[in-house]
């Protein structure tokens, strides 16, 4: 028994040491010139280890966006609360986008991810359809806004994009462009953007 567990931690330990190799090697020399050796040499471990845990690059890259999805996946398990302001549960879902660019780690990874995907088209095509479309959970607490009667919204998927949208061009796409993200500045402009939302969307 011990010894399974041994050996779960240590195929887990490698894993993450790949992991970390091939993100080391995307943002130095991006990811079409990283090779499995490249990652094999970057984790310290050897070529046959890498193929144990992937069959190719590509299968790593999903793992690393799966990863780098998660915690903001997590943070949008938001659930609809009337006795919440609906400003304030904006911002949570606000947050949770920021979570993306929030520390210099995160920052990192998705200028990697960013040219990654403007490298290769196919592959960045291929990882949408992998994963769950973003706006879902937002659209869900929308749905139940309305039902209360606190929203007016004849699109949804619309009044989602405009959310995200405005986010995105007004902090998450200039903080690729920037050493780190300055937080203070865009709690002040997530505010506004919640206010310029709902002064189109809120039930008057």
């Amino acid at each position: 028994m011990k010894e399974n567990i041994k050996k779960t931690r240590d195929k887990s330990k490698k894993r993450n040491m790949i992991i970390q190799g091939a993100i080391k090697g995307y943002m130095e020399y991006g990811y079409k010139n990283v090779s499995m050796d490249i990652i094999a040499e970057l984790a310290g471990v050897s070529k046959k280890t890498v193929y144990n845990h992937f069959m190719s690059k590509e299968n790593v890259i999903l793992t690393i966006v799966s990863q780098y999805l998660e915690g903001k996946s997590a943070l949008k398990e938001i659930y609809y609360d009337n006795s919440k302001p609906i400003e304030e549960q904006l911002m949570s879902f606000a947050n949770a986008e920021l979570y993306l660019v929030n520390t210099p780690e995160r920052l990192g990874l998705a200028r990697v991810l960013t040219l990654t995907f403007l490298e290769d088209q196919n592959l960045a095509y291929r990882i949408v359809m992998e994963f769950e479309p973003n706006h879902l959970k937002f659209i869900q607490w929308l749905k139940e806004a309305i039902t209360d009667n606190k929203l007016v919204i004849d699109d949804l998927e619309s009044a989602a994009s405009i959310f995200y949208g405005l986010i995105e061009g007004s902090i998450t796409y200039p903080a690729l462009f920037q050493k780190e993200l300055n937080v203070k500045y865009s709690q002040i402009i997530l505010k506004e953007i919640i206010t310029t939302f709902l002064c189109r969307y809120k039930k008057q």
